[in-house]
């Protein structure tokens, strides 16, 4: 980490109580810096193991899918921080269902989670970070490359983000805002656990099968990605990679291997 780039820096980090939001808060903390956590549940965030001594912490309630909360929030940054450095889009929610079995209340709760209070959080935030020419880091999954069977409420969402987002980046040349989104594979989180089902309920799925990158992993790389206005879509491994490349050269073969991967997942039961 290039420690230079976030002395007396101001960061905002959604989703800060758990995961990969907990993890980017513990590994930042260490610098003399001044970080905006936020999650539905801010007062369980806790004290970072290891801090420095210049460290400033802002603890703010917030829930993406409340248009309402997300203004609080916005109104309470706006008037204590003159500025954003570096603005960590990273809370979201999963769901998983047929496209035929998901309810439209499915739909509409994880758009207003994963899009909605997002691009309202960074609309109202975006006069701060101009004012810093700051980066805008959206943690986002492979799943957004390609319309993922078992996924299409989480797939279409975050999808849809990135689009807003693409469109952000080529609007913002002239102000110097970097965006960047950043594809994270299997990650040990608890967004199995947290996410939603096709009716809507809490889904209690076990882990993902395979080799999975630990939170602390995966904030390392959105920090590096933080220090470089100029990366735009990264994603980590080679099937991150592969989805990226054969959406466009051969997505008759990619749907095949999805089919066959993801088959338990969407099949009939």
């Amino acid at each position: 980490m290039k420690k230079e780039f976030w002395n007396n820096s101001v960061v905002v980090i959604t989703g800060a109580s758990s995961g990969i939001g907990k993890a980017l808060f513990e590994e930042l903390a260490l610098y003399p810096c001044q970080m905006v956590l936020l999650a539905r549940r801010a007062g369980d965030i806790p004290e970072p193991k290891s801090k420095h001594k210049d460290l400033t912490i802002h603890r703010v309630t917030c829930d993406l899918a409340s248009p309402s909360s997300v203004q609080d929030a916005i109104e309470w940054i706006s008037k204590r921080v003159s500025h954003v450095d570096v603005l960590f889009n990273n809370a979201g929610i999963t769901a998983h269902g047929r496209f035929d079995s998901l309810s439209m209340e499915v739909y509409q709760k994880t758009f207003a989670t994963n899009f909605f209070g997002p691009i309202q959080f960074i609309k109202g935030l975006l006069p701060l970070v101009a004012q810093a020419k700051g980066n805008i880091v959206t943690t986002s999954t492979v799943s957004a490359l390609y319309g993922v069977p078992g996924r299409a409420a989480y797939s279409a969402s975050k999808s849809a983000l990135h689009a807003a987002l693409e469109s952000l980046r080529i609007e913002s040349l002239e102000e110097g805002i970097g965006v960047s989104l950043v594809c994270v594979p299997y990650t040990d989180t608890a967004l199995r656990t947290s996410g939603l089902d096709s009716d809507g309920k809490l889904l209690s799925e076990a882990p993902a099968k395979g080799k999975r990158k630990s939170a602390k992993e995966v904030a390392q790389v959105l920090i590096k990605v933080a220090e470089d206005k100029e990366a735009r879509l990264v994603t980590f491994n080679l099937s991150g990679k592969f989805l990226e490349w054969m959406r466009f050269f051969s997505p008759k073969f990619l749907e095949k291997i999805l089919y066959k991967k993801l088959y338990n997942d969407f099949k009939i039961h």
